[in-house]
């Protein structure tokens, strides 16, 4: 509003020399604040020497974490589709072994009852197993994943005079302008693709 204000006094003819004079000056010292505060701004990014990124952000959003978290939704649709026929089939054997219990001797049901229920137990156990694989092989990827962009992090803080990069979840406060995470991804994105093909040399 002032700068307009400004610009339109000094378009508008003067017959005062002073006026002329006042709003030349107020138009001159609006743009050098702003020519100040753009340095400003370039400055503080340019020289901060502190960092944040989301590492959590950085691979559910990066090609690479995409494509990897896309594979075990698949591996973990496939692990509950083999859990539930496993089950229809214990339960089935169940169901055989409980008619045959008013023909046999009691003896050698309940031999076949324990031999029933171990191999349940034994289910349970494998399928668990396979679980926690599961469960396991996604913080490999993450591990995996943050390994291999830890060389372009580490270039996109030398590209800003950088020296401390943080996990955005243990900063208290910090401005947007500290957080590299929508950058990373970019970067990142331009080296290591979605995994499936060697990554490239980080420039």
């Amino acid at each position: 509003m002032i700068v307009n204000r400004a610009l339109t006094l000094l378009c508008r003819p003067h017959s005062d020399p002073r006026m002329f004079l006042r709003a030349f000056l107020l138009t001159c010292s609006m743009a050098l604040c702003s020519i100040g505060q753009v340095k400003a701004q370039q400055i503080d990014f340019a020289v901060g020497r502190t960092l944040v990124v989301d590492t959590l952000q950085l691979f559910n959003k990066s090609l690479f974490g995409i494509r990897a978290v896309q594979r075990l939704e698949i591996q973990g649709t496939q692990l509950a589709e083999e859990n539930k026929g496993k089950e229809i089939a214990l339960l089935e054997e169940e169901k055989q072994l409980t008619a045959l219990r008013e023909t046999m001797i009691a003896e050698k049901f309940r031999i076949l009852a324990d031999e029933f229920d171990q191999k349940v137990q034994t289910t349970r156990e494998e399928q668990l197993a396979k679980t926690q694989a599961l469960s396991t092989q996604i913080e490999t990827q993450r591990n995996t994943f943050l390994n291999a962009a830890a060389p372009i992090l580490q270039a996109l803080m030398l590209e800003v005079g950088a020296t401390v990069l943080l996990e955005r979840r243990n900063v208290v406060l910090s401005t947007n302008r500290a957080d590299i995470t929508a950058i990373a991804i970019a970067r990142i994105d331009g080296v290591l693709g979605d995994g499936s093909q060697p990554a490239r040399s980080v420039d």
